[in-house]
């Protein structure tokens, strides 16, 4: 060994925290204790862009609910973009209402904005207090427009009720977990979905 070299003892212990921060660093890029979105008071952040929450939502749709067996609303093709002034979610998509008895099949639009939840029994963060901005379904009779425009923003509200947004993998939690991680702020910022990990004891 040379008179430059300096040999520091490495305990059992220190080792399980090397271990346990480089499968952290594996997991969670951006939740390591080296990441530079870590700050002084132990928040650690991961960053979901735009286009990763747009491919996690559109594996969910088309989505389709029937209603008495009568008719059918199917929503496809969500295009998710984010709104950091009011820390929520936007989406708009291709709306299609299917008439059984008639036969009839209408199309047409519909955006809605979003906030979000994290669900910790799930460990998944979930749409809440959807709201109905616009809804168009295209051809559909003068006389039912007024129920249409009445009920149908309602019932979609209704139907992407917590919605799953993200799911973190259940590996993730564990280890954040055990060095005594929990979920803590949901931020919407120009870049995407900020995810706060905070130490338990500052929840």
């Amino acid at each position: 060994m040379s008179a430059s070299t300096v040999s520091v003892p490495i305990t059992r212990r220190r080792c399980q925290a090397l271990a346990a921060g480089a499968v952290l660093g594996s997991l969670i890029p951006s939740l390591s204790a080296c990441a530079t979105g870590t700050g002084i008071d132990g928040v650690r952040t991961q960053l979901l862009s735009r286009q990763r929450l747009n491919e996690l939502l559109a594996r969910q749709f088309p989505y389709t609910r029937s209603f008495g067996g009568l008719v059918d609303l199917s929503l496809q093709s969500p295009r998710l973009s984010l709104l950091p002034a009011s820390n929520r979610l936007a989406t708009a998509f291709d709306l299609v209402v299917t008439e059984r008895i008639a036969r009839s099949r209408f199309t047409g639009g519909m955006d809605l904005d979003y906030g979000l939840r994290f669900d910790a029994r799930e460990g998944a963060i979930r749409m809440a207090d959807a709201r109905v901005n616009q809804l168009r379904i295209d051809q559909v009779p003068r006389a039912q427009q007024p129920l249409v425009s009445q009920y149908a923003p309602r019932i979609a509200e209704q139907l992407l009720a917590d919605l799953v947004i993200y799911r973190f993998p259940p590996e993730q939690l564990e280890l954040a977990r055990n060095l005594g991680l929990t979920v803590g702020a949901l931020q919407v910022t120009r870049e995407g979905l900020r995810v706060e990990m905070l130490p338990q004891a500052l929840r």
